[in-house]
């Protein structure tokens, strides 16, 4: 009865996976491209977990997907003080020294000694089940958003992302003082981003992928096989600490990895609402890492501190506010374990690790922090952009599943049935006695972000949130991480509850297939199907519809047809050493990511470090007149200039020196509008498609050369 009900829900997903509207059939080349992504983005985490010999596997799942990252992070630290590029064939030989160092340990260890693994058991295989569907469902829902890994992102913050995947694959530097570069033709001056989430889609571009499909494919690998694997383990731990046994701890797992693909948020909401990759990426891998320290009480240890702090300073390298996601989350979760019997002994246990974890994290971290220290106070200094709520919408939108921000501006669609599932889940870890750790976590996050909501930017919780730019979204999307831990729990052992009751009112023995065990893993199965198969589809098809809008049919377009064929009259049309003037606010940028071909800008807005950025863009146009803007051009060698005259709007609040009017959207710039009606001497139109014009601009024609 149980296979029949496993084969159900095998039909319900692959019906799922099938079915989702608008979708586009996959090209086989897709599918290798993600192959290689997961091999890209977990190998070298698996290599250093199989050298370190971490003889938990939860804690190994756990913590490979930031390790992987953290690796990357160190070659990278490693060989640029060398002049060795970050490469596939270094990253590949750090790989192979790993597995080979783990080999040698179990040679000299003997394998003979390992013990037998008894056959899976019934909840074993339903929990594995659900967590390979639920990776399946989230897979299958962004691929069905993107349209295909080609389709290029068009919302703001993507043309950082992407131009740092494209200057990483083309020049090799992937350090943290040598990215992002203003100018990739002198490579300086750098102004400090965060490329822990670049480095794996870069190594992927190396390795023959184009910059758009490396990053779409890593972005499927990050937000949704991660993130499900993520909440799985994470809900595994918290299984424990309620006392659960290791058959209701696999069924948990598998319940909450088939709900992670229904939350739109952190993964759909952040990349919707702005492209905010980094954080998105951070946000999905959080909950592992949290697992992976919380575990350290059960596997304390040097091997154990240093797979968890390499993956700690990773996810700082990802996005440094991931320090306060992970440590308000950990703190909290141990204060609510003191709840428990063995609170103080787990807390106790768990400190040598934590603080051996902390120095190694530390230790990765510290060029992240010279090199970023100084915009660091800047985050906080973000204004909100949004207006309080009133206090019983603040509570009801951080506590239920709604949808929000750009895609749900009015806050009217949300997950009723699953926000009704956690919540219940709620109570019963409540009452299920035990450590209340994930309960403390979930509260905390709740009350910072109704504080968030309701007083934004405001109060003494500002110096946390502005960690995260007193950003709404990002605040609020850590809410989500706990969910499918307490809907899980709350539907797991509900089932347990009910079964043992039953089982008690019988008062004779019963055959094998009614006892607990294969009657629990029956019911749970069946519960997951109907949960696959109501409210999951509807959130699924939901949130496909909201990743269309930013890829496969995009609500506007900054990149399009119009730049692709601008990129190929430029290509090699530009001479060496030349640059592209232009507005990074259009599809401007695509010229370096596709072609390599350098442009003056790489921000929308231009920055306070190199001002002829922004001083061009609001400029340009008075060159005839004004002898420093025609030094500015000599001196970078502007031989093109690029204008999009129906670029997206912006806002322009944080524009260096104020140069934009913040009351405004911004598209255009102000000095690249109007170029046809000025008729500017030494500027001919040289090539137009549609909106898009590439003009040849030669200033001996009004200034000759000394």
């Amino acid at each position: 009865m149980a296979a029949d009900d496993l084969t159900g829900m095998s039909a319900t997903v692959s019906r799922l996976l099938q079915e989702a509207p608008d979708a586009k059939v996959e090209v086989p080349i897709d599918r290798l491209i993600l192959l290689a992504a997961v091999v890209t983005a977990l190998l070298p985490g698996a290599a250093l977990v199989f050298a370190l010999r971490l003889r938990s596997p939860l804690l190994a799942v756990a913590v490979i997907p930031t390790a992987s990252i953290g690796v990357l992070l160190a070659v990278a630290i490693t060989v640029a003080p060398l002049g060795l590029p970050f490469s596939p064939a270094v990253v590949g030989g750090v790989t192979v020294l790993l597995l080979a160092v783990g080999l040698g340990r179990r040679l000299r260890s003997g394998f003979a000694r390992r013990p037998t693994l008894p056959p899976p058991s019934a909840p074993a295989v339903v929990g594995l089940f659900g967590v390979l569907a639920g990776c399946a469902l989230a897979v299958r829902m962004w691929l069905r958003g993107f349209g295909g890994l080609d389709r290029i992102p068009q919302e703001h913050d993507m043309i950082t992302h992407l131009f740092l995947v494209g200057y990483i694959e083309r020049s090799g530097e992937a350090a943290p003082w040598l990215i992002r570069p203003i100018d990739v033709l002198t490579r300086e001056p750098v102004r400090f981003y965060p490329g822990g989430g670049h480095l794996a889609p870069a190594l992927l571009s190396q390795l023959g992928a184009h910059p758009v499909v490396a990053l779409n494919a890593m972005t499927v690998v990050y937000l949704a096989v991660c993130w499900v694997v993520s909440v799985s383990v994470l809900t595994a731990v918290a299984a424990r600490h309620v006392g659960a046994d290791s058959d209701t701890t696999w069924l948990a797992m598998g319940s909450a990895a088939v709900i992670a693909p229904a939350l739109y948020r952190p993964g759909v909401h952040l990349m919707h609402d702005g492209g905010i990759y980094s954080s998105a990426v951070a946000l999905a891998l959080a909950p592992g890492l949290i697992a992976a320290l919380l575990l350290t009480a059960d596997r304390p240890g040097v091997p154990v501190a240093v797979a968890c702090g390499t993956g700690a300073g990773a996810i700082l390298a990802v996005h440094p506010s991931a320090a306060a996601t992970v440590a308000v989350s950990v703190t909290m979760w141990l204060v609510g374990d003191l709840s428990g019997h063995d609170g103080w002994q787990r807390i106790r246990r768990a400190i040598p690790a934590l603080l051996g974890a902390g120095i190694v994290a530390a230790t990765l971290a510290l060029p992240l922090v010279l090199q970023g220290g100084e915009s660091a106070g800047a985050t906080g200094s973000f204004a909100a952009g949004r207006r309080g709520l009133p206090l019983g919408d603040s509570i009801g939108s951080a506590v239920g599943l709604v949808f929000g921000g750009y895609f749900d501006p009015t806050r009217a669609i949300g997950l009723a049935g699953l926000t009704v599932l956690y919540l219940y889940g709620l109570l019963v870890v409540v009452r299920a006695g035990g450590g209340l750790g994930v309960v403390a976590a979930w509260a905390t996050w709740t009350a910072i972000t109704v504080s968030t909501m309701f007083a934004p930017a405001q109060g003494p919780l500002r110096l946390l949130t502005g960690l995260f730019y007193n950003d709404q979204p990002r605040i609020w999307s850590h809410v989500a991480m706990f969910v499918p831990t307490l809907a899980a729990l709350g539907m797991v052992l509900t089932v347990l509850g009910a079964v043992r009751w039953v089982h008690q009112q019988v008062r004779r023995p019963l055959p094998a297939p009614l006892r607990t065990r294969p009657v629990v893993s029956m019911l749970t199965l069946a519960a997951m199907a109907v949960l696959v198969a109501i409210p999951v589809e509807r959130a699924v098809a939901t949130n496909t519809q909201a990743i269309s809008a930013r890829y496969a049919t995009p609500d506007f377009v900054r990149v399009g047809p119009d730049d692709l064929a601008a990129v190929r009259f430029l290509e090699g049309r530009v001479d060496p050493g030349e640059r592209v003037l232009n507005s990074a606010n259009d599809g401007s940028t695509f010229l370096y990511v596709d072609a390599g071909i350098p442009v003056v800008n790489t921000t929308t807005l231009g920055t306070g470090a190199a001002p002829y950025t922004f001083e061009l863009m609001r400029s340009f146009r008075d060159y005839p007149e004004d002898p420093g803007i025609r030094r500015m051009l000599r001196d970078l060698d502007v031989g093109w200039v690029y204008v999009d005259t129906d670029a997206p709007g912006i806002g322009a609040g944080d524009a260096p020196g104020g140069w934009v009017d913040a009351s405004t959207r911004f598209t255009t710039a102000p000095g690249l509008s109007d170029l046809d009606d000025e008729k500017l001497p030494g500027l001919t139109q040289a090539f137009r498609s549609g909106t898009v014009t590439v003009y040849r601009l030669d200033l001996d024609a009004i200034d000759p050369p000394a």
